[in-house]
Formats: C-alpha cells, sequence, structure tokens
C-alpha cells in the first residue's frame, strides 16, 4: 500500500490557492460545482442515515441475546419496551 503523506500548513495553503486559481480561470462551470456539491451532500446525508439505522439495528439485536442475562435483561427489556411503545 502507498504511504499517506502529511502535508504541513505551508503546503496546504498552496494547494488551495491553486484550487482556487483552477476555479476562478473558468474551466469548472461554477453551477455544475455546486449542483455537484448539493448532490454529494444529499448523498453522504442519506448514506449516513442508513449506515446509523444499520448499526442501532445491530446493537439493538446484539443486545437482545442478552435478555436473559441476569443484569442486562432490564436494560434490554426497557429498551424493546420503549421502541414498541414509540
Amino acid at each position: 500500500m502507498a504511504e499517506s503523506k502529511n502535508l504541513s500548513d505551508k503546503e496546504y495553503m498552496e494547494l488551495g490557492k491553486k484550487l482556487q486559481q483552477f476555479y476562478d480561470s473558468g474551466y469548472i462551470n461554477k453551477k455544475q460545482a455546486i449542483l455537484f456539491t448539493f448532490y454529494k451532500g444529499i448523498a453522504a446525508g442519506f448514506g449516513g442515515l442508513v449506515g446509523g439505522t444499520i448499526l442501532i439495528a445491530l446493537i439493538l439485536w446484539i443486545l437482545s441475546l442478552f435478555s436473559n442475562v441476569p443484569l442486562a435483561d432490564r436494560i434490554v427489556n426497557e429498551l424493546q419496551h420503549i421502541l414498541h411503545t414509540k
């Protein structure tokens, strides 16, 4: 695998200036860039929502396996009660 190179603050500033110059030069359609960024944000939000839902479902499923454990059964039963009543 390739090693990741840590950039200094000065290198980040130079990269940012170059990107700004490229953007300002007109090679990029600004309307398309904004629309692409909007779609990218929607996709990231949807992915986070789906991923979070799957993660919570997995955690609840794993907790349900401990319903017969003496100390954990109260917590699991309370969580199941909360989820079923709402």
